[in-house]
């Protein structure tokens, strides 16, 4: 065990009292898009802008009195946002230039943050006005019989129940356990080299789950089995849908070798458990997709968010940042995509609320969220220089989309047609288009191997109505397997996108020209078989005769 050194330093605090933005810049309206509507949620989005020149918000956590706090990572600076009062309150961290990253807060108000370029974590305690900073010992390890050192870098931080702080460590690839009490860590090992933890959660069974961004797996731990210095307790996999299935190859040391893995789980990122307690969900921070996992049945699903279109320059969304709530509901922060999604895992439905920022088609970089009080959810504005919050408020619109079929099992040479029902309700609604699109597949969203058209693709919903399309999904040589399409409709001026999941099951064909092919083939072998039979027997045969005629002309010599 190592002793980290303790740096105490008292702060100016700026209590800031600019309040923020409280005028809603939308009014949105998500609608159960399942065939039993049966509830309805209404949201404004709120921005509050950071104070006097402040920026990059990278993380924020909520604690039980309904604040925000947040890392300043461009100001190096922590912030705290009273929703009450809608003021920012700062505090300047000790050390300059920290790259401050990743933001918790424990079950006593203690609000703990790490700091990536300083492998520091700080805290701020409950009621204080100053940070403390411990070192974050890091790691030795050995290259061609020499000692070298690794610094930790700090890119999670994740308090446990019983108080201690748990720190990811991306550069000496372990995972510590700190101890506020004696200011102690412990470091675990992780067992496969270069993982790059990114995100940890406790499983409520003695045990916790993480991502393993850099090695593409999942990793699990067992705390009573923890040795300090070791990976005792500690194992990793590549978990494996055959529908997504891909090679890397990743290094077992600093300098090699080096050893192909199969994995269907690019870049894990953020990582959340479901009320269940068996379900883990996590986003991919290199793709537009996210998944589940069984942690009993093994078994991995992967879905996605709708496609950005490059609408903000970007041709995927990164989801991130990952919470789930309290009706088991996913909520994904996508970085680059620019939305917060809302997924419902009983109905498969995906919702998205589009954030407006920085000018036209400006990306605000959503990249964390957290949940709050009352069902608000609060997340980061990196370029926006905002905390931005999707508030709850009274509905009087209502908004649904149906399709005639949430499961579909095609050849991979097939099409069908899958109708698709959009309603519009409530009091006082407001006219609205609506443009249907799709993804999956690639990762990207955009499809491949299959194709999909919309008749019509774009219409337009005077007040209340109803309206209808046909979905003419076609497969071009799609490989076999399951796959989970996102079938979407972005609604402006309200800014939503309304999805709801198709169950695509593909199923190898021959086209009637390969069925007589094979046959023909088969035909020919049985032909060339049994002429080759034939000619055995002859032979066989003759020789028998060749035999029998030699041997009576031999007695008959002796004789």
């Amino acid at each position: 065990m190592v002793c980290a050194s303790i740096v105490l330093l008292m702060i100016f605090v700026q209590v800031v009292g600019i309040p923020s933005s409280i005028t809603p810049l939308h009014r949105i309206v998500a609608y159960s898009t399942n065939n039993q509507l049966s509830q309805q949620t209404t949201y404004d989005i709120v921005q509050h802008p950071l104070p006097h020149g402040s920026t990059e918000p990278w993380w924020l956590a909520t604690d039980r009195a309904g604040r925000v706090w947040f890392v300043q990572q461009g100001s190096n600076q922590l912030g705290m946002l009273n929703p009450q009062t809608n003021n920012i309150t700062e505090y300047s961290i000790p050390s300059p230039n920290s790259t401050a990253i990743s933001i918790a807060v424990d079950q006593s108000g203690n609000v703990w943050f790490t700091e990536l370029t300083t492998n520091k974590l700080g805290e701020l305690k409950n009621g204080s006005s100053s940070i403390v900073e411990y070192k974050i010992p890091g790691a030795p390890y050995q290259v061609a019989g020499q000692t070298q050192f690794l610094s930790c870098g700090p890119t999670g931080v994740v308090p446990d129940s019983s108080g201690h702080i748990w720190v990811l460590c991306e550069f000496s690839n372990q995972i510590d356990e700190f101890f506020p009490s004696t200011g102690i860590f412990l470091n675990f090992v992780l067992p496969v080299y270069q993982s790059a933890p990114a995100g940890l959660v406790f499983d409520g069974q003695g045990g916790f789950w993480f991502t393993a961004a850099d090695a593409d797996m999942l990793g699990h731990g067992i705390i009573s089995q923890l040795q300090n210095g070791t990976s005792d307790g500690i194992t990793e996999f590549a978990p494996v849908n055959q529908t997504y299935s891909f090679t890397i190859n990743h290094a077992l040391g600093p300098l090699g070798p080096y050893e192909n893995l199969t994995s269907s789980l690019p870049t894990p990122s953020g990582i959340a458990i479901a009320p269940d307690g068996v379900t883990l969900w996590i986003s991919e921070h290199v793709d537009s997709s996210f998944d589940s996992y069984n942690t009993k049945t093994k078994s991995l699903t992967r879905y996605w968010t709708s496609k950005t279109n490059n609408a903000f320059g970007y041709p995927v969304s990164f989801p991130n940042g990952l919470a789930i709530d309290s009706t088991g509901n996913v909520w994904i922060a996508e970085h680059y995509g620019n939305k917060i999604a809302e997924f419902n895992p009983n109905t498969d439905q995906l919702i998205e609320y589009i954030v407006p920022c920085c000018g036209v088609n400006g990306a605000a970089g959503t990249y964390t969220l957290a949940l709050g009080k009352g069902g608000t959810v609060w997340f980061v504005e990196i370029f926006g220089n905002a905390i931005g919050e999707l508030k709850p408020a009274p509905a009087n619109q209502t908004f649904s989309m149906t399709l005639g079929s949430s499961s579909v099992d095609l050849s991979s040479s097939a099409s069908i047609n899958i109708p698709v029902n959009i309603s519009v309700g409530g009091v006082g609604a407001i006219n609205m288009n609506a443009t249907l699109d799709i993804s999956g597949i690639s990762a990207s969203g955009n499809l491949t191997a299959a194709s999909a058209l919309f008749s019509p693709s774009r219409f337009e919903i005077n007040g209340i109505g109803n309206s209808s399309s046909q979905l003419i999904l076609k497969m071009d040589g799609l490989g076999t397997g399951i796959y989970y399409l996102t079938v979407s409709a972005t609604v402006s001026p309200q800014n939503v996108i309304y999805s709801q999941i198709l169950k695509l099951t593909v199923s190898s064909y021959f086209s009637p020209v390969a069925y007589g092919v094979v046959i023909g083939i088969v035909a020919s072998v049985l032909v060339i078989v049994f002429l080759a039979f034939r000619m055995g027997r002859r032979r066989r045969f003759s020789s028998s005769r060749r035999r029998k005629r030699a041997r009576f002309l031999e007695s008959s010599r002796r004789l």
